[in-house]
């Protein structure tokens, strides 16, 4: 299981900061890992196949137990921006993999004058292997059951956003 956290934690954030930098804009992903493969997927999307409602937290939650289920998940990954009391922004990383480890990492990160992300701090002190960032984290690799129509829901659902997984090989 060391590999997948490791993994994660280092190549993970390496990823996202560079779609980061790349678009300029800090967009919520989810990530799966199995032994094999990392999946990434942008939840700006979710508002297109979620009746225009975007991914809840249920709809996160149940996402994460079909994903384990469909795919042999070891491991999860979930960035997403953050703004403090003093309007400070962040970038959120939490890791769980399925034998219970976490991590979480903040990193800070600036914009201009029209919200483009300019620059995200690139340091890996502020992390904790204790406290998740995100509350739901902690409920990853719970076990539901779902009903039959809540089922067919999340099959329709997997199949509309499996073409825009992006995927990359573990090393």
């Amino acid at each position: 299981m060391s590999k997948v956290f490791n993994f994660l934690k280092n190549d993970f954030t390496k990823l996202y900061m560079k779609n980061v930098l790349e678009h300029k804009a800090v967009n919520k992903a989810i990530a799966f890992c199995n032994n094999d493969d990392l999946n990434f997927i942008y939840t700006g999307m979710f508002s297109e196949v979620n009746n225009g409602k975007g991914i809840t937290e249920d709809l996160e939650l149940y996402l994460v137990t079909y994903l384990t289920e469909k795919h042999d998940v070891k491991g999860f990954a979930r960035a997403s921006a953050y703004v403090l009391e003093d309007q400070t922004t962040f970038i959120g990383f939490d890791i769980k993999t399925l034998d219970n480890k976490i991590w979480s990492q903040q990193n800070m990160f600036s914009v201009d004058d029209e919200n483009k992300v300019i620059g995200v701090e690139g340091n890996y002190s502020e992390s904790s292997e204790k406290n998740v960032i995100c509350p739901l984290v902690k409920s990853y690799f719970e076990k539901i059951d779902f009903p039959e129509d809540t089922q067919r829901y999340m099959d329709n659902l997997y199949e509309q956003i499996k073409p825009n997984f992006q995927t990359f090989k573990v090393k």
